[in-house]
């Protein structure tokens, strides 16, 4: 085990991608073994936050005092049995991605950070562009090795509920309290997930760092599309590319059958105008989609579908991009990807914290969302850029204020939570809670809904002591 007291070796461990300030610890541990960290953690008193590759938003894997346990030496890649892979919490979904190329098989969840930790992904339930059609982190998670904070571990799998009890190698046991909160129905990162009857595994995932230590996590895997089809279609109005989503939802699936559809405002054009000089200039709003290829011959007959429909939805396709081959593809997810890298970087080099929506509403609210905020940002007077998964009615709006404007912008940013609650949605369908938007989870769920998520908490993790500061 590495044990680090020295300012110089904590100090990376203080910062994430929120650029949140304030962040230290007395030490930095990181263990070599499962069985190194529970021990450690058995003669521990500290509070104890847990450290990912810092690609997180919301400040969670930043300490506010005690210890950071890093699992950064954690990072086994192995085959297990057919659509089976093992890997420790600190393989990165890049690394992921690499080992599986020569194998057939395929691990869907694309979030938009490739260098997150899997152990990461696990702790925001992460999600990414194809979570329209193949789900989310949860959906993948066959089994995981698990270390609570008292340095008590157990092995979880798919199918041990909820109703009966969670046990642990010293013969102890847990039992699920009886609460009346059950998780929004959208797509939902905020919190606990908490359904009737759902396996233990579920809650866990999800947990933001508050509940236990992923030390080995079993996912489960797909067989590898053998192509994409793929493209990015422009627009001279914004309200044009609204109109034609609910299209392509309600569109037979046997021909149009999309993975991703991903939104880009004129301001999120705006900013990759400087890398992609191609882009029409007239262009308000584009949309990125892409289908999967089961098998290469079928490959012709998806993209003449895809023709076919935007000719008929007038479609101008000689302003629209479409890959021809992999490296299209590859530069149609940088694209997609660049958005946010280049506000994450500006908000780097300018000092400014990041304040952004990562919220979700149900189907029916779709159209409702979308005229919300396009007239709340344009009544505002700073800069923002919105950008988002369209097919889970999940929008990220990223506020852009000068330092005058920071509390005008805090301000449509709350109004713009009550009214995604009106309409049930989510204030977090990605990236979690953390230390950021704890004011927001609490109103979400309200006053009982708290007490709930506390007896849960108080049964893994009674003293606070894991992931204190963020989530409740």
């Amino acid at each position: 085990m590495i044990r680090k007291t020295e300012s110089e070796f904590i100090a990376p461990y203080l910062k994430d991608a929120s650029n949140f300030l304030g962040g230290h610890a007395e030490e930095v541990v990181i263990p070599e073994t499962s069985d190194e960290l529970a021990d450690f953690l058995k003669n521990e008193t500290r509070p104890v936050t847990i450290a990912g590759a810092g690609t997180g938003l919301t400040a969670s894997r930043i300490p506010s005092g005690g210890i950071v346990i890093s699992l950064e030496r954690l990072n086994i890649i192995m085959k297990e049995e057919e659509g089976r892979v093992r890997v420790g919490p600190a393989v990165t979904l890049n690394e992921l991605q690499s080992f599986l190329v020569p194998t057939g098989w395929f691990y869907p969840p694309n979030p938009t950070e490739a260098w997150a930790s899997l152990g990461g992904n696990l702790a925001t339930n992460a999600s990414g562009s194809r979570s329209y059609k193949y789900g989310v982190t949860r959906d993948y998670v066959e089994e995981v090795e698990l270390v609570l904070v008292d340095g008590r571990k157990t092995f979880l799998q798919r199918g041990l509920k909820i109703t009966e009890p969670l046990a642990f190698e010293d013969g102890s046991k847990i039992i699920f309290p009886e609460i009346a909160y059950q998780s929004p129905e959208c797509k939902n990162a905020a919190g606990y997930f908490v359904r009737p009857g759902m396996d233990w595994l579920d809650l866990f995932i999800g947990s933001d760092g508050t509940l236990g230590i992923f030390t080995e996590i079993v996912l489960r895997l797909i067989p590898r599309p053998d192509d994409f089809v793929s493209g990015v279609l422009f627009f001279d109005e914004e309200r044009s590319c609204w109109e034609l989503v609910p299209k392509i939802k309600s569109s037979d699936r046997k021909k149009i059958d999309p993975c991703s559809l991903e939104y880009f405002d004129r301001n999120a054009l705006k900013k990759l105008k400087s890398k992609y000089k191609n882009i029409p200039n007239h262009s308000a709003a584009a949309l990125f989609f892409e289908q999967d290829v089961i098998k290469m011959k079928d490959r012709g007959l998806v993209l003449e579908n895809w023709y076919k429909f935007l000719r008929e939805e007038n479609i101008m396709l000689d302003d629209s991009w479409f890959a021809q081959g992999p490296k299209d593809v590859r530069m149609f997810h940088d694209f997609r990807h660049d958005v946010p890298a280049i506000i994450n970087e500006e908000n780097s080099r300018v000092g400014r914290v990041k304040l952004g929506t990562d919220m979700a509403v149900p189907d029916k609210y779709f159209m409702s969302m979308m005229r919300f905020y396009k007239e709340t940002m344009e009544a505002s007077d700073f800069d923002y850029v919105m950008f988002g998964h369209f097919g889970d009615n999940h929008l990220h709006i990223n506020f852009l204020p000068e330092e005058s404007q920071r509390d005008a912008a805090q301000k449509l940013c709350d109004q713009m939570v009550s009214q995604i609650l009106e309409w049930g949605g989510t204030v977090s369908a990605e990236h979690g809670i953390g230390k950021l938007k704890k004011k927001y989870f609490a109103k979400m769920v309200g006053p009982n809904g708290l007490k709930d998520l506390n007896k849960i908490k108080h049964c893994l993790n009674p003293e606070n002591r894991l992931g204190a500061g963020n989530l409740l």
